[in-house]
């Protein structure tokens, strides 16, 4: 079974359940979400064209069938060294963000199928220092390091991560374009509360910056969901003891599909159907938007969704469910 065919089975809705490539740079293993990738290929350094004054870790212009794609060394980009080349590498072909890109690395070794509550968020301390990796998982003896591709697409492609995100060029680059808000909208705005889970620490604080500048008050963040849901509980409780509705404590919740320890559409099918907990609308923000993860958020009742990083549409769509 290809690549692409594995896609369609991937991520049954609300199982939390992912498959994961594991793949080697050196003699670490590596993994991605098999949902983001297209295929992987032999590389040929004939089919690599050079760019002048191109990011040190982008090898070139790959073709491929005729068309050509960005190519990522991994090793040269993580700081890795030139030692540890694989005589036969391999192309890890990815889509996401809209974007095809390309990815060299050592070797693949084969696709594991996990529980999301397996995958362990990398502590505080350590994540503050180590943005390209999300978390990480222990299969048999290896430890494997689960790679944030949108972070490193982010990196070696700042202008085109910041067009998508609605930076300006000559705008300060830590910070989404300022969307103007004047009178009662942004009165409208601020009284409303908002809870965010996000494992990408760039893409939650883009989103926490977007918002803020929107006039949206964000009421909790979360690096994973599962610690998004026992949040959840315990206010759904406290509002309950305190005979109040749930929307005096959330009116809205924005999650990201891929996350440790619960994905967010598990997360979405136990709000809607679990706790019964339909007062606010749930939106999926996620690089994975395509026409059957659409499905997949409809069949756990997300009330909409929206593709990373457009923060601009993002705060558009939470204007069409709260401000009337």
């Amino acid at each position: 079974m290809s690549t692409h065919q594995k896609r369609e089975i991937l991520l049954e809705s609300g199982t939390n359940e992912v498959e994961v490539a594991e793949f080697l740079l050196g003699s670490q293993s590596f993994g991605v979400n098999v949902a983001k990738i297209r295929e992987f290929v032999p590389y040929d350094h004939g089919q690599v064209t050079k760019l002048p004054d191109a990011p040190p870790s982008l090898e070139g212009m790959f073709l491929l069938r005729g068309r050509t794609i960005p190519l990522i060394n991994l090793n040269r980009h993580l700081d890795r060294g030139e030692s540890v080349r694989s005589e036969r590498p391999v192309v890890l072909v990815t889509e996401f963000n809209n974007m095809v890109n390309g990815f060299m690395i050592d070797a693949v070794l084969q696709i594991h199928r996990l529980s999301w509550s397996n995958i362990k968020p990398l502590n505080p301390i350590l994540a503050a220092y180590t943005p390209r990796l999300t978390g990480s998982v222990h299969v048999k003896d290896t430890e494997i390091l689960i790679l944030d591709l949108e972070y490193i697409i982010g990196e070696v492609f700042p202008k085109k991560m910041q067009e998508l995100i609605g930076v300006e060029d000559d705008a300060d680059q830590s910070s989404p374009k300022e969307i103007p808000v004047k009178g009662s909208l942004a009165d409208k705005r601020r009284a409303m509360k908002i809870i965010l889970a996000e494992d990408s620490a760039m893409i939650r604080n883009y989103m926490k910056k977007a918002l803020a500048k929107a006039g949206y008050q964000v009421a909790a963040l979360f690096d994973n969901g599962q610690d998004a849901y026992e949040w959840i509980v315990k206010t759904k409780d406290q509002a309950e003891a305190a005979s109040k509705d749930i929307t005096d404590y959330i009116n809205l919740i924005v999650l990201d599909i891929e996350m440790p320890q619960m994905d967010g559409l598990t997360l979405c099918k136990r709000i809607k159907q679990g706790l019964r907990l339909t007062q606010f609308p749930v939106i999926m923000f996620s690089s994975l938007i395509n026409e059957q993860m659409a499905r997949k958020c409809d069949s756990v009742g997300a009330d909409s969704y929206v593709s990373k990083p457009q923060m601009n549409e993002l705060v558009g769509l939470l204007d069409s469910f709260l401000i009337k």
